[in-house]
């Protein structure tokens, strides 16, 4: 009679757990609106902050950990305790190249100066940019970018497009 009993109770307990089932899935489900998301706070160490838990909103991108060759980079630049937020930039090298903290969190690095032809028979950095370029160098070891002129006393000298030594024309004329 016990054992009648439990099988009797089996689809009773069956039933009241599809009800349940039913019942769960007809509740009204919250809106989700990403734009009342709080804004992920840039303090965050681990970057791994949710701005609301209980929400729907996204999980806060992980902030990037400078190496150890950055580390003075990213202080000097406001990044306190070596963590730049995700999406936010720097530069290095004198600002000749701009790294970026990306999604992931991991910093990429890339030059922000064009490349100088390969066929530069003399780099420089003649221009505040610091960027190398091909160039001759004067009497006074001052950087002449290629393809300008220059004057040495009374002769007009030319800094050939690929730069390396200056052709200058005999006193007087203009080469």
């Amino acid at each position: 009679m016990e054992k009648t009993k439990r099988i009797m109770a089996l689809p009773g307990a069956l039933r009241l757990w599809l009800a349940c089932l039913l019942l769960r899935s007809a509740s009204p489900k919250p809106s989700c609106d990403p734009r009342a998301c709080p804004p992920c706070p840039e303090g965050d160490p681990q970057g791994t902050a949710t701005p609301s838990a209980s929400s729907c909103c996204p999980p806060c991108p992980l902030s990037c950990a400078c190496p150890p060759y950055l580390e003075s980079d990213c202080e000097m630049q406001g990044f306190a305790g070596g963590r730049v937020p995700a999406g936010r930039s720097f530069h290095i090298d004198f600002a000749r190249t701009l790294c970026r903290c990306g999604p992931g969190g991991a910093i990429a690095c890339a030059p922000l100066c064009p490349r100088p032809p390969p066929a530069c028979r003399a780099l420089g950095s003649p221009v505040a940019d610091g960027c190398p370029q091909c160039v001759c160098y004067d009497q006074e070891g001052m950087a002449v970018p290629a393809g300008s002129a220059a004057r040495r006393g009374s002769r007009l000298c030319r800094c050939p497009a690929l730069g390396g030594e200056m052709e200058c024309g005999e006193p007087g004329t203009e080469q």
